[in-house]
């Protein structure tokens, strides 16, 4: 493990100031999913994640854990998508996981369609 984040072991975590963007590669054999979302939220956020809504009150973290537990390689990328504390989160099934505030991702819609 090259970084921690709220704790929790994970291989690496960019951060995007412009876009408050957080990219996170954990190992899927030793970091469920769920503890690895909740840890690089948490840090994104500056909050301990005690403090955070729990996880389970958005997605079931069992069913997260499932979707991204270590696969041969020939399955390709499954991945779920949802929001929890004006956040959107992205989980892959490869061990990547996106954060990007909810506000950013409206902007951006918005933007796209006034061109139009």
């Amino acid at each position: 493990m090259d970084a921690t984040v709220s704790g929790v072991g994970v291989e690496a975590v960019e951060y995007s100031q412009e876009s408050g963007t957080a990219r996170t590669q954990f190992d899927q054999e030793k970091t469920p999913a769920s503890m690895a979302v909740i840890a690089t939220l948490a840090d994104l956020m500056g909050t301990d994640p005690v403090e955070l809504d729990p996880l389970h009150s958005t997605v079931d973290p069992d069913e997260l854990d499932a979707l991204v537990r270590v696969r041969n390689g020939t399955n390709g990328d499954s991945h779920v998508t949802f929001t929890h504390e004006g956040h959107a989160i992205t989980v892959h099934s490869y061990g990547v996981i996106t954060i990007t505030p909810e506000q950013e991702l409206t902007a951006e819609k918005y933007e796209r369609d006034v061109g139009r």
